[in-house]
């Protein structure tokens, strides 16, 4: 597990291999990635949500974006 990071929302997010992810059933990937981004809660200290490495730098771009406008 790598930590990289939190959010004023409430939120931490951090790198995880993917035999790790809590929900792989639902995870979002058709890429194979070896490793996974978990948002963690800061109020439950759960784990929210699950992507992979490259649905996560398109969400990063995706919210990058909204923000310029």
């Amino acid at each position: 597990m790598t930590a990289v990071g939190g959010f004023q929302s409430g939120f931490a997010a951090k790198k995880v291999e993917r035999k790790d992810a809590k929900w792989p059933q639902f995870l979002i990937c058709q890429h194979d990635c070896a490793e996974i981004i978990q948002l963690i809660s800061h109020v439950s200290g759960e784990v929210e949500f699950e992507l992979c490495k490259i649905e996560a730098e398109r969400m990063a771009q995706v919210l990058l974006e909204a923000a310029k406008e």
